[in-house]
Parts: C-alpha cells; structure tokens; sequence
C-alpha cells in the first residue's frame, strides 16, 4: 500500500488502478485520494501477488477514449469499427 501511494503522487491524482490480471473493467477503480486508495488495495490485497501486480495509471479526466478495430495486411488496412465510451 505504501508503495501504490508514491507511485500515485508521483503519478498525480486522479489515478485510474485495477489487478494487472483483469482485462475488463471488473475492479477497476478511479481513485481521487490516498484514503480511497489505501481502502481499494486493502479490498484487493488477496489477489495480488508479484505475478499479478496492481497497476496503476494517470487517469485523464474529460478525456476521450475511442476503441478502432481494424486488419492490416501491411498494404492494405480495413477500419471494422470505431467505438467511442461514454462513463
């Protein structure tokens, strides 16, 4: 937990943390506060282990996030999908 607070100053507030194991959104937290996240990673602190860290990422607030599905050939690409999350 110490550690996941410097990272999250040195990262700056709001930070965005989840098991490194998940690849949905299932525990992914945003986090405001060194008490929010001392509270997450005390939740958490079964599942991680040094094969399955927590990570933790600058969150950017009022940002746009756009998924593109797309197949390239290295000559061609085809753009399938262009999805764009609403939170």
């Amino acid at each position: 937990t110490a550690q996941a607070r410097a990272v999250a100053r040195k990262i700056g507030f709001p930070v965005l943390v989840r098991p490194s194991f998940v690849l949905g959104g299932r525990d992914m937290k945003i986090v405001y506060t060194e008490d929010e996240l001392t509270a997450y990673m005390t939740r958490i602190a079964p599942d991680i282990s040094k094969d399955k860290p927590v990570l933790i990422d600058q969150f950017l607030e009022n940002a746009t996030e756009v998924d593109v599905d797309c197949l390239s050939d290295g000559d061609r690409t085809a753009i399938g999908g262009v999805m764009q999350h609403i939170e």
